[in-house]
């Protein structure tokens, strides 16, 4: 007889063996029948248990259905943040130069590059008339002071009245004082550099009408550079001279230097609802400034030494807290636990949390998306 006969006569006779004894049992009270299955499947889960136990396999299977997940150590680290604001570069000696007096250009002595001293004089402008009036004057005061020499000379020998004397003592320092007056009015027509440095700019003609507020040159000194901010009135109460910063210059290049805030204004400014504040650059960049160049300016608010810091996409939040999922051991396996936290400032995706975590905790950082709480996990 062939096998694939045999076996199939094998499984006719198991079918008509079942059958009988499924027809002998239906006539069985059907509760009765569910208390002996019940009984039968306790007694095959603890034989299946002890194998798995004997063999392995039930430590095979919970391995195979942890969920892989990556960590963070939590370490203690100083946690600062900053506010962000756009600022500009300025210098305390950068000027637009103007004449002290109305006039026309006569001359310009200086042309852009130039190194100029402290009031060496850049420009000139029309003072004829003026002049004039000068070299009248200095006449007058010739001839009063030649009167006044003869005059003390008598008085000395006792000839003469001493009211002469004194006459021609007060006319000639009279026209002497009148003469410096002059002497002073002229040098307005004179335009002066009111500090050592380099013309940036000639805006100037010669023969053009200038006057106060009329720049004929623009002089800088390229020294006290600074970087100067307008802050929200929100934080007034939040800055204050000495603060530490870091500027950024994208267009020298330069990135983080550090600054000190020199000094804050006390005036809000009712347009911007602003307040400016100067800085002073702690670094040889200050010597590279230009004026006007734009500044990213972040100045230290908030400053936490051994702080505990997280990702902030780590932090999730349900209807009560915020909490994150850490990695504790149970037996000889790893469990995810939810772990409810508080958390204080956050600055540049990172926040500080201030309590629920410990040093060496290790939070999911990976994978956290789908676990619940008492879930296997594999590292």
């Amino acid at each position: 007889m062939k096998r694939s006969s045999f076996k199939a006569i094998s499984y006719q006779l198991v079918a008509i063996s079942l059958f009988t004894a499924s027809c002998g049992q239906g006539d069985k009270d059907p509760a009765a029948r569910l208390a002996e299955l019940k009984k039968e499947q306790a007694a095959t889960q603890a034989k299946i248990a002890d194998l798995e136990a004997k063999t392995g396999a039930k430590e095979a299977n919970a391995a195979a259905q942890a969920v892989p997940v990556s960590v963070l150590n939590v370490q203690p680290e100083n946690f600062a943040s900053y506010l962000e604001v756009q600022g500009r570069a300025d210098f305390d000696e950068n000027a637009n130069v103007s004449p002290r007096a109305p006039g026309t250009i006569t001359s310009i002595r200086v042309q852009r590059g130039d190194r100029v001293g402290k009031g060496q004089i850049l420009a000139t402008l029309d003072a004829a008339v003026l002049e004039s009036g000068i070299a009248e004057l200095r006449t007058r005061m010739d001839l009063a002071r030649v009167i006044y020499e003869k005059q003390k000379r008598l008085w000395d020998q006792e000839i003469g009245t001493e009211v002469q004397y004194l006459q021609a003592k007060n006319n000639y320092e009279a026209l002497k004082n009148n003469l410096t007056t002059q002497q002073r009015q002229r040098d307005q027509y004179n335009v002066r550099a009111p500090f050592a440095g380099t013309v940036d700019d000639v805006p100037a003609k010669v023969g053009e009408s200038s006057g106060p507020g009329s720049p004929v040159v623009r002089l800088l000194s390229g020294s006290s550079g600074k970087i100067v901010a307008d802050i929200s009135e929100a934080y007034s109460n939040n800055i204050k001279p000495g603060d530490k910063a870091l500027v950024s210059i994208p267009d020298m290049g330069e990135e983080n230097i550090s600054a000190t805030v020199r000094t804050v204004s006390s005036i809000i400014n009712p347009t911007s609802r602003t307040f400016t504040i100067e800085l002073r650059l702690n670094s040889s960049a200050a010597v590279k400034l230009r004026p006007n160049m734009v500044a990213t300016v972040r100045i230290q608010n908030y400053n936490s030494q051994n702080a505990t810091v997280l990702p902030v996409d780590l932090v999730q939040r349900d209807e009560q807290n915020s909490y994150v999922y850490v990695v504790e051991n149970k037996g000889q396996q790893k469990i995810a636990a939810k772990r409810v936290i508080e958390t204080g400032a956050t600055y540049n995706g990172k926040v500080e949390v201030t309590s629920g975590l410990k040093a060496d905790d290790q939070v999911v950082s990976a994978g956290y998306q789908n676990l619940n709480p008492g879930q296997i996990v594999s590292l």
